[in-house]
């Protein structure tokens, strides 16, 4: 099991030194504006076989049967796999969707190739060991619950105190608010699962610090009133769902 991790991790690390260190923001704009016929991304997918092919021979010496042919095959894939992704990437919008889809496809790649070296039983029986863990699903549900039911229940709570309409000057960004309340329950959330209470409380420090200029004005004592009420709100949910999530892992 050792070598198979060893060998996914080798090909994480590889590709993301290759995607994110190793690539210009020049050669993305080219890839973006040339699409398939783009000279910086083939140089590009160059590097990652490159990069891919050094993990794969030494984990084929060290784990292998110490034969060049699969290792060859394996970098010609992840180049192509690469090079046609990143091409199918540049007609998107550049978002964070296809982003994220772009990612999670070349992830897909990489754990495909692990398989296809290793013991085809070796990751499925540690990825389903995962799924087949009670903590795993426990720990899913309590992320997806401080995301947007948190919200849902925070905003209808809050519902009976309406705030007055700010003028254009004090307008703040569109889902500024509903941004930084799913990062803070996440953040709280974390801390909470890995026993750092205290992060809590550095969490909502850091809060008030950045609120404070915002809610020092007297004449705002109803914004004071309502950002309180919302973060205090925010901690007893969380704070509700960590400890319960706790609970149900050491069972």
């Amino acid at each position: 099991m050792n070598e198979q991790i060893t060998l996914l991790l080798g090909l994480l690390l590889v590709h993301f030194i290759a995607d994110f260190y190793l690539q210009p923001l020049t050669w993305v704009h080219d890839r973006n504006r040339r699409h398939a016929r783009s000279l910086k991304l083939v140089f590009h997918t160059l590097i990652h076989g490159a990069l891919s092919s050094v993990i794969l021979l030494m984990w084929e010496w060290h784990f292998g049967l110490g034969e060049l042919l699969p290792v060859v095959l394996c970098s010609l894939v992840i180049m192509s796999t690469h090079w046609l992704i990143d091409v199918t990437k540049s007609y998107t919008n550049h978002g964070i969707v296809p982003f994220f889809i772009d990612q999670i496809a070349h992830l897909c790649v990489i754990v495909a190739i692990c398989i296809a070296l290793s013991e085809a039983t070796s990751l499925n029986e540690w990825f389903s060991a995962l799924l087949a863990n009670q903590q795993t699903y426990v720990v899913l549900l309590a992320y997806l619950l401080v995301f947007n039911p948190c919200s849902v229940a925070i905003r209808m709570l809050l519902e009976r105190w309406q705030l007055p309409q700010v003028t254009s000057s004090d307008a703040s960004l569109p889902q500024a608010g509903h941004s930084i309340g799913l990062l803070e329950r996440a953040l709280m959330l974390t801390f909470i699962l890995i026993d750092e209470l205290a992060g809590v409380g550095f969490v909502l420090a850091a809060k008030s610090i950045f609120r404070f200029g915002d809610l020092a004005n007297a004449q705002e004592k109803h914004l004071t009133e309502y950002v309180m009420l919302g973060t205090l709100l925010s901690v007893v949910f969380t704070l509700a769902i960590g400890l319960s999530a706790k609970y149900f892992i050491t069972l």
